[in-house]
């Protein structure tokens, strides 16, 4: 990433109001997944980055990781200052970290090592900006693209973490912490029913939720990748890791990245009919690149199963250089990306722009 020493870049907490209060709302949608939607902003500030921006909210602040252009993992606490998480050349990486709260109450960040690893950092117990050293998982994950990691499913306690491997499918492994004291997965299982797409860029950013699928009765997780046709399919997952169903996602989008995806609701745990806050659960809303360079979304309301037809976000065209990430939070996602300014010079290129939807 590149700075200045400016102001800090404290967006949403700066500008939210101004932009809640001019919130466009998309027209047309069926169903009952309504969204409004702000107009893009600059989420990074000065920060240039190789990849979108991910987030997690902890006990209503926020941490933000992105990749910066030194291959090296940067993060912000709160809107503040970006900073490096360091480490050695292993952790470096050539593909987007993700972010979790997990163990409950902590921010953990994984990464795709350059020895095709995974490894993660997580906060220093009661500090915002001091990470422990890096750790790798067990070897033999053979990562070709950045992991997918999602919350925890209830009452499991275990970290799902997928990959995409040298053979263009999944690999898993589960994590789990007694008392927050994590336990190492004892290796890496390989799941050879969905076979991802052949153009590396890809498999980079693919999502991963987990929510309660209606269609099994039972809590689930649900990853969004690109095929090898660059249609988007749903990888529907038992909380044991055994796949139940590889299906195309309706809508008919052809993406030229990975699939990003995000649920809204609690995030370190899922709930059920009946139970408070199962509707907003139900929420949720996917993105891409498509063949026109271009960020689209598309929007569910009975957790992934069925989507809302693909459509550009509201406002100013928003052309992307990796696959965009979708943050949630209980009541809303923030949509960032990496900006493409050779198609579209509003923002400075590679630069973290982002709108807020809900």
């Amino acid at each position: 990433m590149a700075f200045t020493h400016g102001r800090p870049a404290r967006v949403w907490r700066v500008l939210s109001a101004a932009l809640m209060g001019s919130l466009l709302m998309l027209v047309g949608l069926p169903g009952p997944a309504h969204a409004a939607e702000t107009d893009w902003i600059n989420f990074g500030g000065d920060a240039r980055t190789y990849s979108a921006v991910y987030s997690v909210t902890i006990g209503g602040a926020t941490y933000d990781v992105g990749r910066g252009v030194d291959n090296n993992v940067w993060f912000r606490y709160n809107g503040g200052s970006w900073r490096p998480l360091g480490g050695d050349n292993s952790t470096r990486t050539t593909s987007p970290p993700r972010i979790v709260e997990w163990p409950p109450g902590r921010a953990t960040v994984f990464v795709r090592g350059l020895d095709g690893e995974i490894w993660y950092s997580m906060v220093n117990s009661g500090s915002a900006n001091f990470w422990e050293p890096w750790t790798r998982l067990p070897t033999g994950a053979r990562a070709i693209g950045s992991p997918l990691v999602s919350s925890t499913v209830s009452g499991t306690g275990g970290l799902f973490i997928q990959v995409p491997n040298e053979y263009r499918v999944l690999s898993y492994a589960f994590m789990y912490h007694n008392n927050g004291v994590v336990q190492p997965p004892q290796g890496w299982t390989v799941n050879n029913h969905a076979i991802l797409s052949s153009d590396h860029p890809d498999i980079e950013g693919n999502g991963q939720i987990a929510v309660y699928g209606t269609e099994r009765y039972e809590r689930v997780y649900r990853s969004f990748v690109t095929g090898t046709d660059n249609h988007v399919w749903r990888v529907t997952t038992t909380t044991n890791g055994a796949v139940s169903s590889v299906t195309q996602v309706n809508g008919g989008a052809v993406c030229e990245s990975g699939v990003a995806a995000a649920r809204l609701g609690t995030q370190t745990a899922v709930v059920g009919p009946g139970q408070a806050g199962y509707a907003n659960q139900q929420r949720v809303l996917i993105a891409c690149v498509g063949t026109d360079g271009y960020v689209w979304e598309s929007t569910s309301s009975d957790g992934g199963l069925s989507f809302d037809g693909w459509r550009r976000p509201v406002g100013t065209p928003a052309p992307s250089h990796t696959t965009p990430a979708v943050n949630a939070t209980a009541n809303s996602w923030t949509l960032t990306l990496r900006w493409n300014a050779a198609l579209n010079s509003a923002f400075p290129d590679n630069s973290v722009i982002a709108k807020r939807i809900s």
